[in-house]
């Protein structure tokens, strides 16, 4: 059985000062449970780590769902981050796990999260479209040369994700009544703080998935909402809304220009995310 590492690392970062510190990027899996796209990317100026599911091989489910694997990979994120600042995120998926790791690491201590960057993540609505347009399911387009076992693979974890996200509650925040219902832990200082998301940018596909059948993807019920449904859990959650021009859900990472923009994007969303916590910190 082939053994997956994790965190896997994706870029090492320039080569800087030691008394230059670079925050950090952490890039959780999409529903396939696969860091591929990732990989891909162009060079996204500071180290980079990705985390692909664990049990991508074995098929096995996540029986705690989505706060179990929070957990679990929190576990692989302090291997290499055992303490400070860093940045979080992901695609589809991978920002709905970001979310629930983000609340872990507000009671810890040790780990500052800086932000996070959610790449076209929807929000897990149960809201039904008007008129009663039918939800199909997209086709995914392999390559003639992925092996049955990896689409398999694939297939098993995006049932097993579906299966997940129809039983999560997403996380509480200590200001949740009144934004404040008393969730608080010790600031810096030993007074009360109250829990908060960090600050969060999303990164928003402008094009609904192409479908046969007279229909609508999953993933599009959302996508005339300028926040992806996100103001339905937290109306001040989302720092920023970035627009992907010509990208839907599933060609964000396909192709030298589509690449090359969310690069660009995924950066600037990097240093704004630095910049705000700069300043929060005056």
């Amino acid at each position: 059985m082939i053994e997956i590492t994790n965190p896997s690392l994706i870029q090492e970062g320039p080569r800087v000062a030691p008394w230059k510190k670079i925050t950090p990027l952490v890039l959780i899996h999409d529903g396939g449970g696969t860091i591929f796209s990732y990989h891909c990317l162009g060079l996204l100026d500071r180290p980079t780590y990705g985390i692909a599911n664990p049990r991508y091989y074995t098929g096995e489910p996540w029986e705690g769902g989505i706060p179990e694997m929070a957990r679990h990979y929190l576990k692989f994120i302090k291997t290499v981050i055992p303490r400070g600042k860093f940045i979080l995120g992901g695609w589809s998926l991978g920002g709905l796990i970001s979310m629930e790791i983000a609340r872990l690491v507000a009671d810890d201590p040790t780990l500052c999260l800086v932000g996070l960057i959610m790449i076209d993540s929807v929000f897990p609505s149960r809201r039904h479209l008007e008129n009663d347009v039918p939800v199909v399911q997209h086709a995914i387009e392999w390559n003639e040369r992925t092996r049955q076992e990896t689409r398999d693979a694939i297939m098993r974890c995006f049932k097993h994700a579906g299966d997940m996200l129809s039983r999560w509650t997403l996380p509480t925040w200590g200001d949740e009544e009144a934004r404040g219902e008393g969730n608080e832990s010790p600031g810096p200082s030993g007074r009360e703080r109250v829990l908060t998301p960090p600050p969060v940018i999303l990164l928003r596909a402008e094009l609904p998935v192409p479908v046969v059948e007279n229909g609508i993807s999953r993933v599009d019920v959302l996508r005339n909402d300028r926040f992806l449904g996100w103001d339905q859990y937290r109306k001040d959650l989302i720092t920023d809304v970035v627009d992907l021009p010509q990208c839907h859900h599933f060609n964000i990472f396909a192709g030298e220009e589509a690449l090359d923009l969310v690069t660009a994007k995924i950066n600037k969303a990097c240093r704004d995310l630095d910049a705000l916590h700069t300043a929060s910190q005056r």
